[in-house]
């Protein structure tokens, strides 16, 4: 042939080359695929395979100062089908829709869908997964979730308003599951799903953990099981008796302000929490102000001892103020012709005239000043969502009638724990502490994680204007408006009686709020007892309505504290002829 000429060759050259320099990049480029990015592209493969779930952390638990479990978490089955496994269609559709009470064609969707996977139903009851452990059905399949299951009160409506309730995803919202649910919610995990081919989910058991849920902490409240049952029981009791709208019950440790007991009624079933009204799961212990009353006479003459008045100082008690177009006088004079009184009897038998005479002695600033440091007119700072400052007008803003008629407890409104925390302050020798209802916050493996420390409020009188006051309000139940139904056998009591008017509309009403204020015993304090009966009916008066559940109650918090009676010959009296229950 001659050979290739000169130019051929070079074309034949030169395409070799270029075929070369392709075939180079082309194999560059794979090895860059294979190699280089393999990760990558394997990472892309696996995001189109992979998905990640949170899983809630168990919620902590809520126990009383026992150790006794109010409140916790049960974590329940969850049903799922693999729709290619189910062998009988429509036997295992009626069967499941038996069981779980489901429509037919809810269930027959599950049971024809597409996939691998199909949720049933999500955390059903133990009955249904007992069920079918003891006669599975081909394709359907429990599965116990990494999810708490439901919030559980195993003592029913036992501190239901207290406790507050939790949401779908078990997140508090109100009561102690609100204001501790950064403690009690714990952290979440990671859960990292698997997809079949057509993105359907592949059953948890394939599912692989990247991050542990932790547990909720738990919390151990102040408030005891036994006091509080009692409370409820008995603030039940005389809602029904005296025709009532409701009423409120509050036990407090003296030496800690820590809460005892915390009853409302009406009350409702803590799993029911969705189901109620605003207005009765509020817990108007904290949150609803109102005109206190003659019990708020104890502080107007605690801040008289504090200034130098003394229990024997005599005052007008009887007859009638007039200031403009108002008139104070007496409910019941009950001394009869008897003007001047000492101001231990003014407290016992619960004179506004005389009441008003002393306010007047310490002038508008002395009360203003000593009302605030009891804690009047602002929060008390307690562990609940939701408090109330109450109304305490500035004393730049006080007439002679608003000086007058706050001392024996009008023109001012106050939350019934405002009211228990000045208490308190008398009982404990003038310090006025902080209520709480929580003592301490346990680890998930129950080691302290935090201490709630007693923290001192205010110190509104000294120890002896402190201890003049509780022997005036022991004068109360000794021989005043107490006698006949807030002692307790075996022990001494203090306190005071209250009847107010319920303000409607910005005026009195024809209904009122009967309350007693107490302490037990009244030599070394160790309760405080608040009983608040809302708009009894026929009979109203505070000691007749509210002295009597003082009394109960008050016992049972001794019992419990081991707190030994004084007079114990008075125990085995009372039991053979029974306590009287009515004033006179």
């Amino acid at each position: 042939m001659g050979g290739w000429s000169g130019k051929t060759r070079n074309r034949l050259i030169f395409l070799y080359w270029l075929f070369t320099f392709f075939y180079v990049c082309l194999i560059g480029r794979l090895a860059s695929l294979q190699w280089l990015k393999n990760e990558r592209l394997q990472q892309l493969a696996r995001y189109q395979q992979e998905g990640d779930i949170e899983v809630p952390a168990l919620r902590g638990d809520i126990r009383d100062r026992n150790g006794v479990v109010l409140a916790n978490s049960i974590s329940l089955s969850s049903l799922a089908v693999n729709p290619k496994e189910v062998k009988d269609v429509e036997g295992a559709t009626k069967r499941l829709a038996s069981l779980l009470a489901m429509p037919e064609k809810r269930v027959r969707e599950a049971v024809t869908g597409k996939g691998t996977f199909q949720w049933v139903a999500r955390k059903v009851p133990d009955t249904v997964a007992k069920s079918l452990k003891d006669e599975p059905l081909p394709g359907v399949f429990l599965l116990r979730e990494p999810t708490p299951g439901r919030r559980y009160y195993p003592k029913g409506r036992l501190l239901s308003t207290l406790l507050g309730a939790t949401g779908t995803d078990e997140q508090g919202l109100d009561g102690l599951e609100a204001t501790y649910d950064e403690y009690l919610g714990g952290s979440p995990g990671v859960l990292r799903t698997f997809m079949d081919r057509d993105g359907w989910m592949i059953p948890v058991e394939s599912a692989r953990l990247l991050k542990k849920a932790v547990p909720g902490r738990h919390l151990v409240l102040t408030i005891d099981e036994t006091i509080q049952y009692v409370a409820e029981r008995e603030l039940a009791a005389a809602v029904k008796l005296r025709n009532a709208k409701g009423g409120i019950c509050i036990v407090m440790d003296v030496k800690t302000a820590g809460i005892l007991a915390l009853a409302v009624m009406p009350d409702f079933p803590a799993d029911k929490f969705g189901e109620v009204p605003p207005e009765i799961r509020r817990n108007r212990a904290i949150t609803d102000p109102y005109e206190p009353g003659s019990t708020f006479k104890s502080f107007t003459m605690a801040t008289a001892m504090n200034n130098g008045i003394l229990p024997t100082d005599l005052f007008p008690a009887a007859g009638v103020i007039s200031i403009g177009g108002w008139t104070i006088n007496n409910a019941n004079d009950g001394l009869g012709a008897q003007v001047m009184e000492p101001v231990s009897e003014i407290l016992a038998f619960s004179f506004n005239v005389g009441t008003a005479h002393v306010a007047e002695r310490m002038g508008k600033k002395v009360l203003a000043k000593g009302l605030e440091d009891f804690g009047f007119g602002s929060r008390t700072g307690v562990d609940l969502t939701g408090e109330s400052e109450g109304i305490l007008a500035p004393v730049k803003d006080w007439e002679r009638i608003n000086l007058l008629t706050i001392s024996f407890g009008q023109g001012v409104a106050v939350t019934p724990i405002q009211l228990v925390s000045a208490m308190q302050a008398v009982a404990n020798g003038g310090v006025r502490l902080k209520p709480h209802v929580v003592s301490e916050v346990l680890n998930p493996d129950n080691t302290v994680y935090k201490k709630i420390p007693i923290k001192e409020l205010s110190r509104p009188i000294s120890p002896e204007a402190a201890k003049l006051t509780l022997g005036m309000l022991r004068g109360v139940c000794d021989h005043g408006t107490g006698k006949h139904t807030a002692n307790i056998p075996g022990y001494r009591t203090g306190g005071k009686s209250g009847t107010a008017q319920v303000v409607h509309n910005g005026a009195y009403g024809d209904t009122y709020i009967g309350s007693f204020l107490g302490v037990c015993p009244v030599e070394d304090p160790r309760v405080v007892v608040l009983v608040k009966i809302e708009e009894p009916t026929p009979i109203y008066w505070g000691g007749t309505v509210a002295g009597p559940v003082f009394a109960r109650v008050a016992q049972e918090a001794m019992w419990k504290l081991g707190v030994n009676p004084s007079h114990p010959e008075e125990i085995s009296s009372a039991a053979q002829g029974g306590q009287n229950s009515e004033p006179r």
